[in-house]
């Protein structure tokens, strides 16, 4: 034990021994303090990369707004309501004369003679249970001059491929107008749930009820079919 203190006393009497052991220390010292600091900042790299990385991993979505459409028996709370459809931007249809001829609808034009009258047939009870059956039968009897089974066969007008406006329904009676407004939504398979609209569009053998109120939505409109609905929602009075 003497020895050693002897030794330590030998070693600590020497000038350059002492700055070496303080500088050791030093040394060390800073060593510590660099690790430390080197540590937290990694480790706040770390977090915030991780935060980021939850944070691209739940991106923003875009809260879907579907706006109903309404007419007579649409799908709305309320059914007397306007049709009120904006129209945006888009491939616009190729608008068609409107004094080209009425033809059979797409639906049934390849039909032979025998399916279309077995068709009539089979609808036959309908159009005697609407309101609108004196209106329609005018139309096409006087005003285009069709008094055979055709009437049941072709659309009152051509909504889909013509812009029609106002002045075009002048003559019209209100019963013929809301039609045409409705034939919009019965080309697209919407199921009435006004009786005399469901009657009057079951007679006709192209249509076909498919789609509930509660799944129908316009965006199967065409830009041509919006513009038509527009305009008929302005002069609709029933």
């Amino acid at each position: 034990m003497e020895n050693l203190k002897e030794i330590l006393s030998n070693v600590f009497s020497n000038a350059n021994v002492r700055r070496w052991i303080v500088e050791g220390c030093i040394c060390i010292a800073l060593g510590i303090s660099v690790a430390c600091i080197t540590f937290n900042v990694l480790n706040k790299e770390k977090k915030e990369l991780t935060v980021s990385a939850e944070a691209a991993a739940s991106p923003v979505t875009e809260e879907e707004t579907t706006a109903e459409v309404n007419g007579e028996g649409l799908p709305a709370d309320d059914p007397d309501a306007d049709v009120v459809i904006e129209v945006v931007e888009g491939t616009s249809d190729d608008e068609v004369d409107n004094t080209s001829a009425y033809g059979y609808a797409p639906e049934i034009a390849d039909w032979s003679s025998e399916e279309i009258d077995a068709a009539i047939q089979e609808r036959s009870g309908y159009i005697s249970k609407t309101k609108y059956q004196s209106a329609v039968a005018h139309l096409w009897e006087s005003q285009r001059e069709v008094t055979d089974v055709a009437c049941y066969c072709m659309y009152l007008f051509n909504t889909d491929s013509t812009v029609y406006t106002a002045a075009d329904f002048e003559d019209m009676s209100p019963e013929i107008i809301h039609l045409a407004k409705n034939e919009i939504y019965a080309r697209h398979g919407y199921s009435f749930k006004d009786a005399d609209l469901y009657n009057y569009f079951m007679a006709q053998i192209w249509y076909t009820p498919s789609v509930l109120p509660a799944d129908f939505s316009e965006d199967v409109f065409t830009e041509t079919e919006v513009k038509n609905l527009d305009m008929l929602n302005e002069i609709d009075t029933l």
